[in-house]
């Protein structure tokens, strides 16, 4: 005689081969990924809870790329670079309010002291910045599509060498050397920084992987 217990509302049915192929494969980087040619949900519990972690995409060909497009790098780069020249510059020309600050002033002269610092330092930090990353987005961009699309230290010191340079083209020859030479040590550097963010700041890094 049969003893296996019957199923029951509280118990789920036994997943099926077919539910079973529906499941997200796991990708390289352990975020279940979308399957195309698949279903995502299934008529299990699992299938239902269990969906993939992986960024969605329309079309296939944009799951498939791995960079940024040319224009996306612009945007990017630009973008960051002009908000963090403001931001420092702001929190300077907040400085040099505070600094500027006399004895006896009201506080609404010190108040305008220090918006008018702040918009006019950050503004100036912000576009400089902003042109730097401009810069920098198209010359990797540019490097990037002569090298086969690699995207490695090579590619991004290229760029770091070409922004410095191109930025100091306007000053003469020499402080484009000096400049181009400077970019390319600090993009260096950031590629150094990457495996130590890796080790130990996984979870940040993985945010900053995203948007990269």
């Amino acid at each position: 005689m049969d003893r296996s217990p019957a199923l029951g509302a509280d118990q789920p049915a036994a997943m099926s081969h077919d539910d079973a192929a529906n499941i997200p494969a796991p990708g390289v980087d352990g975020r279940r990924q979308y399957v195309l040619d698949r279903p995502a949900f299934g008529r299990g519990a699992q299938l239902l809870y269990d969906l993939p972690t992986s960024p969605e995409f329309l079309f296939e060909e944009e799951a498939l790329r791995k960079n940024r497009t040319w224009g996306e790098n612009l945007t990017f780069y630009t973008g960051v670079g002009f908000c963090a020249g403001s931001l420092t510059g702001g929190a300077r020309g907040l400085g040099r309010a505070i600094a500027a600050a006399e004895r006896g002033e009201s506080a609404k002269l010190r108040l305008s002291r220090a918006l008018n610092e702040c918009g006019s330092v950050g503004r100036k930090h912000g576009n400089r910045l902003g042109v730097i990353g401009l810069l920098f987005g198209g010359a990797e961009s540019a490097v990037r599509h002569f090298r086969d699309d690699q995207d490695d230290w090579i590619t991004t010191v290229s760029a770091g060498v070409g922004t410095g340079a191109i930025y100091g083209c306007p000053s003469g020859p020499r402080a484009a050397v000096v400049r181009g030479i400077v970019g390319g040590v600090l993009a260096g550097a950031s590629t150094a920084v990457k495996p130590l963010l890796e080790k130990f700041a996984p979870d940040l890094a993985a945010r900053f992987k995203l948007i990269s």
